[in-house]
């Protein structure tokens, strides 16, 4: 058995057990987010500049991007690159590429495939990847914020790109099914919003920050369970 098809065979067996598992979390990625906005709304300032690039990037998309040729191919551009990093990762080798303005765009790669890259583009910001990579190469790194300013509109970007692309009518939708798409998706979308945010917030420290505190009910959680067995195996004694 080649390696594509015995990824797929795995990453297909998982897919309800990743769904249940999204459903389960949403809560906790709910609470991270909330204590992320309080720190944000108690210290604002290191989220101006990626704020600025997020609404910068929405006027953009609605005043000009949203209608022109270049904004409905950069969108389906990066949706079908999107499909294709996914496919790569699991192990599938790119036979064929496409992606226009008015046509849409498809991907065709070696094997069936997997959920996975069917679902990647409606979660996973691949455009944050590349403009933070290219802030890397700005100049004057120490007296403009560029990094935060590309994430903001990565952000921005993301967001409105999922919101275009997430409808019934899209094929990639119905392959995936309604109740899955609602089971996976906000949860997935919650935690890529949340380590934008808290990068552009306090770097790497900050979503180590933001990760902790997510986890953190269902850590105390953990340790009253483990508190309660330990106290009932004390009284058994």
């Amino acid at each position: 058995m080649s390696w594509p098809i015995w990824t797929d065979r795995l990453i297909n067996r998982l897919k309800w057990p990743a769904a249940i598992l999204a459903m389960t979390v949403t809560p906790l990625l709910a609470w991270g987010m909330w204590l992320l906005l309080v720190r944000s709304i108690t210290n604002p300032l290191p989220l101006v500049p990626f704020f600025a690039g997020g609404v910068s990037f929405v006027i953009l998309w609605r005043r000009w991007l949203g209608r022109s040729r270049l904004g409905r191919f950069a969108v389906t551009l990066e949706h079908e690159a999107t499909h294709a990093l996914f496919a790569l990762l699991t192990g599938h080798r790119i036979v064929g590429f496409r992606a226009t303005a008015e046509q849409g765009g498809q991907v065709r790669f070696t094997e069936s495939g997997n959920w996975l890259i069917v679902a990647a583009p409606y979660f996973f910001p691949t455009s944050a990847l590349l403009l933070f990579l290219i802030a890397y190469v700005l100049p004057f790194q120490g007296l403009l914020p560029w990094q935060s300013f590309l994430l903001g509109v990565a952000l921005g970007y993301h967001i409105v790109s999922t919101i275009r692309e997430t409808h019934k009518d899209q094929t990639d939708i119905q392959q995936l099914g309604t109740a899955f798409c609602w089971s996976f998706l906000p949860a997935a979308n919650l935690a890529v919003i949340g380590l934008l945010i808290s990068f552009a917030h306090g770097g790497s420290v900050g979503m180590r920050i933001w990760i902790h505190d997510t986890l953190g009910p269902a850590s105390l959680l953990l340790e009253w369970a483990r508190n309660q067995l330990t106290l009932l195996s004390l009284g058994n004694q």
